[in-house]
């Protein structure tokens, strides 16, 4: 049985880090496929990235890990946004990181995945549209520019600080 407590203070490593990208990619695999508004956005995924509690644990080492939290960016300019209030939980599965105590059902800790569509200006990068975004006065941004993020995808700029 996986180790239950509120947060838990073991490292996240880079392996950590591969394996949230897997989940985290299989999941909105997962989304494209039931939820007709979010599939819209399956061709215009910009990155994902380690963010809030969870990225500042990886960060500092001393956070602890209540949960995972993973956000994913898609370039806007569909007639619906993304759906950008929705976080989707999953399991992220047993591992040294164990489960909290409200999650019952969970074998691991619980990833949270939320999404949002943002504007993209020609010739600007993944990188660049995201720091935009959360350099303006969105609430969302706001709060998540707070605290360090990560980026899990593309590939390329793996493990590298967002912000």
């Amino acid at each position: 049985m996986a180790d239950v407590s509120e947060r838990s203070y073991e490292r996240l490593t880079s392996a950590d880090l591969e394996r949230i990208a897997a989940v985290a990619l299989c999941t909105l695999g997962a989304i494209f496929d039931r939820a007709p508004v979010a599939g819209l956005y399956r061709d215009r995924l910009l990155l994902i990235a380690l963010a809030q509690g969870s990225a500042l644990h990886y960060l500092d080492g001393t956070n602890g890990l209540k949960d995972i939290d993973v956000w994913a960016f898609f370039e806007a300019g569909l007639t619906k946004p993304f759906p950008h209030r929705k976080r989707w939980c999953v399991d992220f599965g047993p591992s040294r990181f164990g489960r909290h105590p409200a999650d019952l059902g969970y074998r691991g800790r619980r990833l949270d995945l939320m999404g949002r569509s943002i504007a993209v200006t020609t010739g600007e990068s993944p990188q660049e549209s995201v720091k935009r975004w959360l350099a303006s006065k969105n609430r969302s941004a706001i709060e998540l520019s707070k605290k360090p993020m990560f980026l899990l995808f593309p590939q390329a700029f793996f493990g590298e600080r967002l912000n």
